[in-house]
């Protein structure tokens, strides 16, 4: 467009803008009114665009801060096959108190269905033996330790056949952030019980972002009953997540502690993660299971001996797993469903 062409474009958009002087004093004020209100509607989607537009930059910009892990194992062209759309995402947890960088014991296979609304929780206990591959049995909870999450990963679809997407690890300061930034959340405690200076009082107690670690960290229970603490509480932020639609809603202090609590593998791009972000709330809403694997052992299991599989059950629920069936699975074996107040 020349420069002569651009100006009479501008001046017939001035023009028709403008519009024809009105004869009638009515049909003035009728026209000025409604031209107010066009300005004034244009404005307001001018300030939409600015809102929307700036929020998903600063999602995106959030989202590009996750720091990422480089995982061989997740391209490894031994993998099981994945039903086609479902997704299993395996997360661990470090770091509780500050300075900290120890693997907690929690590890949780996060299972989203083809459609990403139904799914499971699968947590795994930390003294789990198991065959890990190149170094024989070995406690579940030490696999990290040996060879990082590569052989965490190779060690789980050996174990259940079932292919693991992505790895995120989340650490407990950061966990402790997003509890503070969702002004707490609420656990059930089976019995009066404290742990650091903190007394729990039995029945329903509020979580806040100084209390969570003392919560998980009770020094008076097994590894297995201490897992299971982690469990909880993070089964309550996700179950939060999903009542309040913190995601939908994009509330900023709960997006921006999330996005500094974690880390997730160089495979996930931006779009994949606000993705998830999204799916992940339904796993503790109605369309989703939390199961514990189930296991056996001696009376003390869990103090300082190992646990083992149930076959038989484990073989079961691997199956479900791999057809999408986790809900119907709880539902016949309700015992395997994750307690809300363990202790």
């Amino acid at each position: 467009m020349t420069d002569t062409s651009t100006q009479d474009f501008y001046a017939r958009q001035a023009a028709d803008a403008h519009g024809p002087e009105p004869d009638h004093p009515k049909k003035r004020k009728g026209r000025r009114i409604w031209r107010i209100a066009a300005a004034a509607g244009a404005s307001l989607v001018l300030i939409l665009g600015l809102v929307v537009g700036g929020g998903y930059w600063y999602v995106n910009h959030l989202v590009s801060s996750v720091q990422r892990i480089k995982v061989a194992a997740l391209t490894a062209k031994d993998q099981p096959a994945a039903p086609p759309g479902s997704l299993n995402i395996l997360l661990t947890a470090s770091g509780l108190f500050a300075g900290e960088n120890a693997q907690t014991g929690l590890i949780e296979l996060l299972h989203l269905d083809a459609d990403h609304h139904d799914g499971a929780v699968i947590s795994f206990p930390a003294n789990l033996l198991v065959s890990v591959p190149g170094h024989g049995e070995q406690r579940l909870g030490v696999v990290t330790s040996i060879g990082g999450p590569s052989l965490l990963i190779r060690t789980v679809e050996h174990l259940t056949d079932v292919r693991i997407n992505h790895y995120s690890r989340i650490t407990y300061s950061g966990l402790s952030r997003v509890i503070g930034s969702m002004d707490g959340v609420d656990v059930i405690v089976p019995y009066p019980t404290t742990s650091f200076g903190v007394h729990f009082h039995a029945g329903e107690n509020h979580i806040t972002a100084y209390t969570a670690v003392p919560y998980v960290r009770q020094p008076a229970v097994s590894q297995v009953t201490r897992t299971a603490l982690q469990e909880n509480l993070f089964r309550a932020v996700l179950h939060k997540i999903a009542n309040r639609r913190y995601f939908v809603f994009t509330d900023w202090r709960v997006i921006n502690a999330v996005a500094h609590a974690v880390s997730v593998d160089s495979d996930l791009s931006n779009s994949q993660i606000i993705s998830l972000a999204m799916s992940l709330g339904h796993l503790e809403g109605r369309d989703g299971v939390s199961i514990d694997v189930p296991t056996m052992g001696p009376p003390h299991a869990g103090y300082t001996e190992p646990v083992y599989l149930r076959t038989r059950l484990d073989d079961e629920l691997w199956q479900a797993i791999r057809d999408n069936r986790v809900l119907e699975f709880a539902l016949h074996h309700p015992s395997t469903v994750t307690p809300v107040d363990p202790g």
